[in-house]
């Protein structure tokens, strides 16, 4: 029905998932690139994915349907976010020359914490912890419905406590991982924290934390010195009393940041409370209803 997205590992069309009595369910279909799809690490990946998000029940976090296999074809069925990723809020709101209201970042941050503790905290069928890793969070990875429903997607390179090694493996979006991994360290809750941190940074200044135009090698250099005090100090665009939380989230020492996404939770709660912003999904919606919305268009008042 149409290509929602593609990636390194394959694309995701939009497709009706037709169960009993012909019911239709749209949902987002996962697919293997055609010439790799008799390649193990690929097929894998997606069935990885399958089994880490099988065990992943809560709302702000994308749900599985089903995953199946047409030849030598594996797919992967989820839930499908009619609305946007992140990042192309962030672009849509620089489009119309204003940033993204603080009361929606915080939103955004609110409910990608709440599933990313869930991940994280999440336990097999035996009771003992599955210690998934995300490992690549940014805001593309950030689904958000018409609605105002928040959602964590791609957990294609995610890694659990079982597979051991693969953590070694650097993956994910290079402006958003933290400074240990480059240095050989495993993916943990704390580098996840920090690419959430990243995030959390870019939609607040409408401005990625390291700029995208720079080299891998120039990219690693700059993390390996990057001072997140620094770098606060520096934005004059950034809220007052956001910088504990920024500080906090993007240490260079994993030992010094949250200890889980749910203490990060509580102190961007606390954010809120302190400053009076009324953190709304209907108010969120009405955001993006006008937002989205083609210019021209009429949306309700």
């Amino acid at each position: 029905m149409g290509r929602l997205g593609r990636g390194g590992m394959g694309e995701v069309l939009l497709a009706d998932r037709i169960v009993d009595a012909g019911v239709r369910l749209r949902c987002a279909l996962k697919l293997v690139h055609p010439g790799r799809r008799r390649d193990p690490v690929y097929v894998g990946q997606i069935l990885s994915e399958a089994r880490i998000i099988a065990q992943l029940r809560h709302p702000n976090i994308v749900s599985i349907l089903d995953v199946g296999r047409v030849g030598e074809q594996v797919w992967l069925a989820m839930e499908w976010i009619d609305g946007c990723d992140g990042r192309t809020l962030r672009r849509a709101a620089r489009e119309r020359g204003a940033a993204i209201p603080l009361r929606h970042v915080i939103y955004i941050v609110r409910e990608a914490l709440q599933g990313l503790h869930h991940a994280h905290q999440a336990r097999g069928m035996d009771g003992r912890p599955l210690g998934i890793v995300h490992r690549d969070l940014s805001p593309g990875n950030i689904l958000i419905s018409r609605h105002g429903a928040v959602k964590l997607a791609d957990f294609g390179v995610a890694a659990a406590a079982a597979d051991g090694p693969a953590r070694l493996r650097l993956v994910g979006k290079p402006q958003y991982i933290a400074p240990e991994l480059y240095q050989g360290a495993p993916a943990s809750v704390q580098s996840d924290i920090f690419a959430l941190g990243a995030t959390t940074w870019e939609l607040l200044t409408m401005e990625p934390l390291f700029p995208r135009r720079l080299s891998f090698d120039e990219l690693v250099e700059r993390v390996s010195r990057f001072d997140p005090r620094e770098a606060i100090e520096a934005d004059l665009t950034l809220p007052d009393g956001i910088e504990p939380i920024l500080l906090r989230a993007l240490h260079p020492d994993p030992g010094q940041r949250y200890r889980s996404a749910l203490e990060m939770l509580e102190d961007v709660s606390d954010f809120a409370y302190e400053t009076g912003l009324r953190l709304l999904d209907a108010h969120f919606a009405r955001y993006l209803q006008r937002l989205l919305a083609p210019p021209g268009h009429p949306t309700e008042a």
